[in-house]
């Protein structure tokens, strides 16, 4: 009877997995008809703003400031002529050249030993320095040309062994290199990173590439940088000696850096940090970028419709660029207060005419920096509420970079034609963080997979 019972329970269990199999194959094919219908719903979303826009132009258009319908000419326009519209975009009419990084020529692993890296940048003068920062509560700082060594297969090994590691209050959440060009009491800034943690605290690193290597240190700060929450961001004017912080307390800071002497020594230098202006918004702001010019700041705060945009010229005048909109004169109409994405990472184009805008909606967007006029939709990946979507522009400008929470690729579209024509694969679980090279065809990224790649 044992026996009997025990071949009974074989086959119910045989049985079993069976049904398991064909429910498990069954989940996968729904899976997939889900993602399906998620990007055609995005994309019909899309399509019905753009409904939405075009008929509240055609009635704004044909409006004049005094309510007076305007004239219309025998081609069926009005008799105005906006000059930004027709000038916006006309880069991305031929589809691009080809050029961009297309396969990852180094990976460093464990930077952060076990720990994940979090945030990455390369010094912006030739990129031959590479700043990560890891939930480890540490800074790294490296030369990983050093990783391309021929005949090494070492080579990446040894990079990371020599990487300096400076130990921050908290983990490290993003980093930014200064601009070199920047003028302070006759003398240029020197190269310093700054790094912002997870306590809400700022700190800067000074460092020397040399024939020896590498040296860097934390520099002592005349006034501590700390927040009551965590920082979302920072970055550095590419015009003057001007650091942005922004806080998840809504409160973006920015500060003015220079040297408290002309002489720059590791162990001795103190960097002089004033506030230039405190600006206090309505939520957190997830992502904020200097223009290339300088001579402003675009923020975005959470659960608004708009970019902000702060004149520092200006002594900080607030303008406001509404992103319900596809033309760079009208607002879809009862539309202009809706909230349907989140931007949580921008980025300048290398001619700095646009913005690149990662959203937690499975939709990039690429708009003019002066007129807010939507150029491009960019969609085919996944990223929502719960994802980290990052963005960034190939040297030439005419393609852009995101990740996907779906796998660890990174999506390359072209813009003029609004498609992915590649994914970057590589690593094995999502990407953290991304930067993209504004002189040369470099990209590096951070993954969940605790690898950082350079591509």
């Amino acid at each position: 009877m044992d026996l009997l019972g025990d071949i009974g329970n074989a086959d119910q269990l045989t049985s079993v997995r069976s049904e398991n199999a064909v429910l498990n194959k069954k989940v996968k094919e729904l899976s997939l008809k889900v993602k399906e219908l998620t990007i055609e719903n995005q994309s019909l979303l899309a399509e019905v703003e753009i409904y939405r826009t075009e008929g509240s132009s055609t009635i704004n258009n044909n409006i004049n400031n005094n309510g007076s319908p305007l004239l219309l000419s025998s081609s069926g326009g009005n008799n105005t002529n906006n000059d930004d519209d027709t000038i916006a975009g006309t880069e991305f009419i031929k589809s691009g050249n080809g050029t961009y990084p297309t396969e990852a020529v180094a990976s460093l692993e464990q930077l952060h030993q076990n720990s994940n890296p979090l945030c990455c940048a390369l010094h912006p003068i030739d990129d031959t320095v590479l700043a990560t920062g890891g939930a480890d509560f540490y800074l790294s700082l490296c030369q990983w040309g050093g990783a391309l060594v021929p005949n090494d297969e070492n080579a990446a090994y040894k990079v990371t062994q020599k990487a300096i590691r400076l130990r921050c209050p908290g983990p490290v959440i993003c980093v930014a290199f200064s601009h070199q060009s920047h003028q302070n009491q006759g003398s240029t800034l020197p190269p310093i990173v700054a790094a912002g943690c997870m306590d809400g605290s700022v700190v800067m690193a000074g460092f020397q590439a040399g024939v020896s290597g590498l040296t860097a240190k934390l520099l002592k700060l005349s006034e501590e940088i700390k927040f009551t929450k965590y920082i979302k961001n920072l970055c550095w004017s590419p015009t003057a000696p001007l650091l942005a912080v922004a806080s998840a307390d809504g409160m973006v800071i920015i500060y003015k850096v220079v040297l408290s002497s002309s002489s720059f020594n590791l162990d001795e230098v103190v960097l002089e940090v004033t506030v230039d202006e405190k600006l206090h918004l309505s939520g957190t702001v997830e992502t904020l970028c200097f223009t290339g010019d300088g001579r402003s700041l675009v923020c975005y705060v959470r659960d608004t419709p708009y970019l902000s945009h702060f004149n520092i010229e200006k002594d900080y005048e607030h303008t406001k660029t509404n992103l319900n909109k596809t033309s760079g004169d009208g607002v879809c109409g009862g539309f202009g207060d809706h909230v349907s994405f989140a931007v949580m990472d921008m980025a300048m184009s290398p001619n700095n005419k646009y913005i690149a805008l990662a959203t937690d909606k499975s939709r990039n967007i690429v708009i003019d920096s002066v007129s807010g006029k939507q150029i491009r939709n960019l969609y085919g990946h996944t990223n929502d509420g719960f994802s980290n979507p990052k963005i960034g522009w190939s040297k030439n400008g005419q393609y852009v970079f995101g990740n996907t929470q779906e796998d660890g690729s990174v999506c390359v579209w072209d813009v003029a034609s609004a498609k992915i024509v590649k994914r970057l694969e590589g690593h094995k679980n999502p990407i953290r963080s991304m930067y993209s090279s504004r002189i040369t065809d470099t990209l590096v990224t951070t993954s969940f997979d605790k690898n950082v790649k350079i591509w």
